[in-house]
């Protein structure tokens, strides 16, 4: 079970050691065409030194039979999510969405499920239409 992790490391540090390189040999007056490839290479860099240095994983449990149908169902969720925004609008099919997987793959309270929900679908309202300024679909609500 080593190799995968040493053949992962290698390439891990090898792509960054490229994005460094690369971020330097851009020549552009803002500093922040140059910051985010070196900031990226220099994790990726961190990061695969440190899954070189890693101890080797022990070997995973074998699956229960449950976890093909828990893949196909979480699949179907998704394209359920997706086919229901231009019906339901982005925040509201958001909600939903975060609320059945929330309370479906964490063990949390309903309180604590709901907490998570509006803090997911909130946060997401924000970033992609108010931040990032992303035309997402309103809804018959307007949301």
């Amino acid at each position: 079970m080593r190799r995968p992790a040493l053949e992962i490391g290698v390439a891990l540090v090898a792509l960054g050691a490229v994005s460094v390189v690369e971020a330097w040999r851009l020549r552009d007056g803002w500093l922040g065409a140059r910051l985010m490839p070196l900031v990226i290479g220099l994790a990726l860099v961190g990061l695969g030194a440190a899954h070189l240095a890693a101890p080797p994983p022990p070997a995973p449990p074998s699956p229960d039979g449950a976890a093909p149908g828990r893949a196909a169902l979480m699949l179907a969720l998704v394209v359920l999510y997706v086919a229901a925004l231009p019906w339901v609008g982005f925040l509201p099919a958001t909600a939903v969405f975060a609320l059945i997987v929330v309370r479906w793959l964490g063990a949390y309270s309903w309180p604590a499920t709901v907490a998570v929900t509006v803090a997911i679908a909130g946060a997401s309202h924000v970033i992609f239409l108010r931040w990032l300024g992303m035309p997402l679909p309103a809804g018959p609500l307007g949301l």
